[in-house]
């Protein structure tokens, strides 16, 4: 299946206020509805001001060669020394479609993906970063092309059980674009 690519005009999604989660959550859900068939998916989400040498498109263009939005080498993950005993590729979270709607588990606060989204981003990323992130991207795989992240050292204390949930590895290293079904472009 060829990667989606989605567009979604949220003018309204700014960080000078608290966004309506909510609102702006099912606004960019049912675009994801309307675009993906039923299944399993995980999806990750950036923020393209952590990539400011680089516009959207580029961004994106990188994303659809590589798969992942971890071209740099050099660059250490957000909360790395917590996550370093995991051996995994990517932080995401999951999710699924039946009958055109997005299910979401007991974990999310908010009930809608993408607002459940904004608001860790916006309140919660505070004590990891000390600043909010506005989502600017969402990378959509399949999570059959994925496996749950496993601990390097079994004895080395892991995160926060909600944490480890949120890692994950590509079935298939050499090919991870094959694992990729879907971008949104949050547009500004």
């Amino acid at each position: 299946m060829a990667t989606k690519i989605i567009e979604v005009h949220v003018l309204e999604y700014r960080l000078n206020t608290k966004p309506d989660y909510f609102s702006i959550g099912r606004k960019v859900d049912a675009e994801i509805e309307k675009s993906l068939p039923n299944g399993r998916y995980v999806c990750r989400a950036i923020g393209k001001d952590d990539h400011p040498d680089l516009s959207l498109n580029e961004f994106v263009e990188i994303v659809l060669k590589l798969g992942t939005d971890k071209y740099d080498p050099k660059r250490k993950e957000v909360c790395f020394e917590g996550f370093c005993m995991y051996d995994h590729d990517i932080q995401a979270g999951s999710f699924d479609i039946k009958n055109h709607k997005i299910i979401l588990d007991d974990s999310y606060e908010c009930p809608s993906m993408f607002g459940d989204i904004v608001k860790k981003f916006y309140e919660n990323v505070l004590l990891d970063r000390g600043y909010r992130v506005r989502i600017d991207v969402l990378i959509i795989y399949n999570a059959n092309k994925l496996l749950r992240e496993k601990k390097i050292d079994q004895k080395a204390e892991g995160a926060r059980p909600e944490l480890e949930k949120c890692l994950y590895k590509f079935k298939d290293p050499e090919h991870k674009q094959d694992a990729l079904v879907g971008i949104v472009k949050i547009l500004r």
